[in-house]
């Protein structure tokens, strides 16, 4: 029995030397390894496309009878949304021409001018993001007769 109480000691003395020689004495621990994400850009922000030129031709539109009528073309290119027609203030057609239609759509809209008495008016055409053309009318009218008389 003492045998095997020397075989003990012995076999718990080897495993505390064994234990003890870690290299040196110090522990060695794995590091963490921590996921770092990798950051998602931004997204560039699309710039709006500056309006292009709103135009109307042919501007002025003159008549110079009251009878018929005249057209003028408002055009933005690549532009498809509303144009509205108008005509007020100090400058209106009211009495001097009327004209249709009230609004149209890009990117060419044609406008019809009826003359109606003599004067200078202007329609202004306006587009969805308020960049406006204005169109100048003009209606003269002369009456009278022109006589030769000869000299004696």
């Amino acid at each position: 029995m003492r045998f095997r109480s020397v075989l003990a000691i012995a076999v718990v003395a080897t495993a505390t030397v064994i234990a003890g020689c870690g290299g040196g004495g110090t522990t060695t621990t794995t590091p963490a390894v921590s996921a770092t994400a990798t950051p998602t850009p931004a997204p560039t922000a699309t710039p709006t496309p500056a309006p292009n030129v709103l135009s109307a031709n042919p501007n002025p539109l003159n008549f110079t009878s009251l009878s018929g009528t005249g057209m003028f073309t408002t055009t933005e290119a690549l532009y498809t949304g509303a144009f509205t027609a108008t005509s007020t203030g100090a400058t209106s057609c009211t009495g001097i021409a009327t004209f249709s239609p009230a609004s149209g759509a890009g990117p060419n809209q044609a406008f019809t001018v009826t003359p109606v008495a003599a004067g200078t008016c202007t329609i202004t055409v306006t587009d969805a993001s308020g960049q406006k053309v204005n169109e100048s009318v003009v209606v003269t009218t002369t009456t009278g007769t022109i006589s030769s008389h000869g000299r004696n």
